[in-house]
């Protein structure tokens, strides 16, 4: 038994206090698990081994499933509905207790950083703002998700990971939209496209994925594997990395998301400007606009129908949101209250796009539901999050490529914030999340003896 131990480091010897509850604790579980086994319940089965697999690899193996399975988030859901509880949902809080546990008894915690401290208090003021809401139950009904996006975005960024964990849990991120974008090029080939108006998305079982959000969850996917393939000392990881590039880019050009094409060309973007005219991104962007130019031609009428539809109808949502935002500017209309504030304001554009609508921008949105404090606490979480990257340059005097990737995935998550509520999606928080960790990493190097890196 205790080499069963020695999968997790540390917990004999510094951890007397648990030295007779783990094994009592293993012990408890195998009965439990054999009882499962002899009544079949193979569901409960599998909660329980995941369980302690989280427990004995909480980054790799439980954040990790998190990461990959998000692209599949609107499709895995439990039960016979279209919608309800997500298989993620669930993989997230597992991957949250095991983060907790495994912290709390190796003593893994550290204290979370600024900028996790300025969201945190984001979260709390959004909470409050459901006092003077518009109509309280529909903030309430926001107060689980923030809930639990908030508690995993801190275990995460204060759980003291290590390079060769994070390089895993990146390996997952890659790994889950690298699947997810040969699906959707699958459907795509095969005529499946959503509602069938020829928009390649992840569709099953009549459960789909808009492909505005498909294509936002693929940006940090695309990003990690350009980073691994500026960063590959092979051939064969060249390829590799190449493909999969190409695979995730083919699959956001399929989805037809105008706001997407512009944050693939910000990812692009902050390569060349923090790696210089560097010639490996020179020859993914070369392999994407190759891509980009084999789209058909649904692809470019869509692209030329942006500014006459007024953006899908968003620019007629956004003069009525103005109007929302110069009346509750202040102390705004309360959380997830702006499609009830909107009703008052709804056809004030030049087209009228119905009753309940949402911002279909998160700073609009912000302001409007958490007023000036709000606004101020989303911006200034965000510029703390950036400047600790240019920190890490302070001190080492570069950006680590894959920092560099994470740190795309982010300005890109801002520049599709102009078109969505992301404030609260999944996505957004686990860009946000992986650069700190990143950071982090990155810091460890310079903290550790000289000759020696942390590595775990």
């Amino acid at each position: 038994m205790r080499a069963a131990f020695r999968l997790v480091p540390g917990w004999f010897g510094r951890n007397h206090q648990v030295k007779w509850a783990v094994p009592l604790a293993i012990i408890a579980c195998a009965i439990v698990l054999g009882d499962l086994v002899a009544n079949q319940d193979w569901l409960y089965v599998g909660v329980l081994v995941g369980a302690f697999v989280a427990l004995l690899w909480p980054v790799e193996i439980a954040l990790g499933f998190y990461t990959f399975l998000l692209p599949f988030d609107s499709i895995a859901v439990l039960g016979e509905s279209k919608s309800g509880t997500t298989v993620n949902w669930v993989v997230g809080a597992l991957a949250g207790v095991a983060l907790l546990a495994t912290g709390v008894l190796m003593k893994r915690l550290d204290a979370p950083p600024k900028a996790a401290r300025i969201w945190v208090s984001l979260m709390l003021w959004s909470l409050i703002t459901v006092v003077w809401s518009l109509q309280p139950q529909a903030g309430i009904r926001q107060v689980p998700t923030i809930i639990s996006l908030g508690l995993l975005y801190v275990l995460a960024v204060s759980w003291r990971v290590t390079k060769k964990q994070f390089d895993v849990l990146t390996w997952f991120t890659i790994g889950g939209g690298c699947v997810a974008s040969l699906y959707v090029i699958y459907l795509d080939v095969t005529g499946v496209t959503w509602f069938q108006l020829g928009r390649a998305s992840l569709l099953v079982g009549g459960r789909e994925t808009n492909p505005d959000l498909m294509s936002t969850v693929l940006m940090l996917p695309l990003s990690l594997a350009i980073a691994g393939f500026v960063t590959a000392s092979g051939w064969l990881q060249k390829t590799v990395f190449l493909g999969i590039t190409a695979a995730i880019g083919s699959a956001v050009f399929l989805s037809l998301s105008r706001a997407a094409l512009i944050a693939v060309a910000v990812i692009f973007a902050v390569f060349l400007i923090r790696l210089g005219l560097n010639r490996r991104i020179i020859t993914v962007l070369s392999a994407l606009l190759l891509g980009l130019v084999a789209m058909p031609s649904k692809f470019f009428s869509r692209i030329a129908e942006a500014l006459p539809s007024g953006g899908a109808g968003r620019l007629d949502i956004w003069s009525g949101g103005v109007s929302v935002l110069k009346r509750y500017w202040l102390t705004g209309t309360g959380l997830n209250n702006f499609p009830v504030a909107y009703n008052e304001f709804a056809g004030q554009g030049h087209m009228f796009e119905g009753y309940g609508r949402g911002s279909h921008n998160m700073y609009l949105n912000v302001l409007c539901e958490l007023g000036i404090v709000g606004f101020v606490l989303l911006i200034a979480g965000l510029v703390a999050h950036l400047r600790s990257v240019q920190r890490l340059r302070s001190l080492l005097g570069k950006i680590p490529v894959q920092v560099v990737g994470l740190e795309a995935a982010c300005w890109a998550m801002l520049v599709l914030s102009f078109f969505a509520d992301d404030q609260w999606s999944k996505a957004f928080w686990l860009d946000w999340t992986l650069l700190l960790m990143a950071v982090k990493v990155a810091e460890k190097t310079i903290e550790a003896p000289s000759g020696k890196t942390s590595s775990g």
